[in-house]
């Protein structure tokens, strides 16, 4: 192909990527690392009452001549970063409940919110992973396996959880483990007595358990689609060798799905590290956080975005480093031939 026809090619998807993803990450930097308050001056304003007028002494906004606040910005380098890693001396004004299940010490780098959020968000990425593999994989084997009239039906049923609007599903999860929901009802007949909702740990179990069945039907369809292209000349070159299903299965299918296994990996790990909607539907950041939580809580509540875009900064420099072992291993072995 030559260079003309290949830039005509994918010139609008890069032009749509820088668009869409470089220049917003471009700005969330800049903001993140500069400082804009507003530049104030002190005003005598007279007031009328019935027993007459009096002045008093306050301070606004400055304003430009065409009637705009006028803002003095300034290099402030790490100094968000450092605020939000909790390493700066002073401590947070506020602070959203540690991973714990109590209010975040303030001051103490061990303890601060943003490595009790990075906490509660490794522990929710790498438990949910196995899991979302490991039964989108079994799905995929049976519903392959099945016959043709169920198949549609499976498939129809096992994608229901990932259609879904994630704050519909977490709110779905929430009205089934509520005190007077449907769990606890059946738990209660069996003299089992769990408040899903006021303990940590049940809490922090809720939020795995939506990742799980959230992402699995993504993982499911997915590999069933990788199933379908497995070289049956190689199975039926299995089979005549004597070779058991389980070999098979080992040495000939789950070899032929690696490519999609690394592909499922990588996608979850982008987005298990990003989880907010579970967070902030089953417990509102009472019992545990996640950094992408916490970005949001910094802008709600101290009303700070350029602390919030450092948060954000620090949350895309997360996701990197998780992938980059993945990238590297699939660049070597595409390098490779493999």
């Amino acid at each position: 192909m030559k260079t003309r026809s290949f830039l005509q090619f994918v010139g609008p998807s890069v032009a749509l990527m820088l668009l869409l993803l470089a220049v917003p990450m471009l700005t969330t930097f800049f903001l993140s690392v500069r400082n804009c308050t507003l530049e104030m001056e002190t005003v005598k304003v007279e007031e009328s009452s019935p027993f007459g007028k009096k002045e008093t002494i306050t301070q606004r906004a400055r304003l430009d001549a065409s009637g705009r606040a006028i803002e003095a910005c300034r290099f402030v380098g790490l100094e968000y970063y450092r605020k939000v890693l909790g390493l700066d001396a002073q401590a947070p004004a506020s602070a959203p409940p540690d991973a714990v299940g109590g209010v975040a010490a303030k001051g103490a780098k061990e303890d601060n919110e943003f490595f009790g959020a990075l906490r509660f968000t490794m522990i929710y990425t790498f438990v949910t992973l196995p899991f979302v593999l490991v039964i989108g994989f079994l799905l995929a084997l049976a519903v392959n396996g099945a016959t043709q009239r169920l198949k549609s039906v499976f498939i129809s049923a096992s994608l229901l959880p990932f259609i879904i609007t994630p704050v519909v599903a977490a709110l779905s999860i929430k009205w089934l483990f509520r005190d007077n929901g449907l769990v606890p009802y059946l738990l209660s007949n069996v003299g089992i007595q769990v408040f899903w909702m006021a303990q940590a740990w049940s809490a922090r179990l809720l939020i795995i358990v939506y990742g799980i069945w959230h992402v699995v039907p993504f993982a499911f369809i997915v590999l069933y689609a990788g199933l379908q292209s497995v070289p049956q000349d190689s199975l039926e070159a299995a089979t005549i060798d004597g070779a058991t299903r389980w070999q098979k299965l080992r040495y000939v299918t789950l070899p032929h799905l690696m490519p999609l296994i690394v592909f499922v990996t990588l996608i979850h790990l982008m987005d298990a590290y990003r989880v907010f909607e579970p967070v902030i539907v089953l417990t509102q950041g009472a019992f545990t956080t996640s950094v992408q939580y916490l970005t949001y809580f910094i802008l709600l509540q101290e009303n700070n975005p350029y602390k919030a875009s450092a948060a954000a900064v620090l949350t895309l420099i997360g996701i990197l480093i998780l992938l980059i072992p993945l990238l590297v291993k699939t660049w070597r072995e595409q390098k490779g031939g493999v």
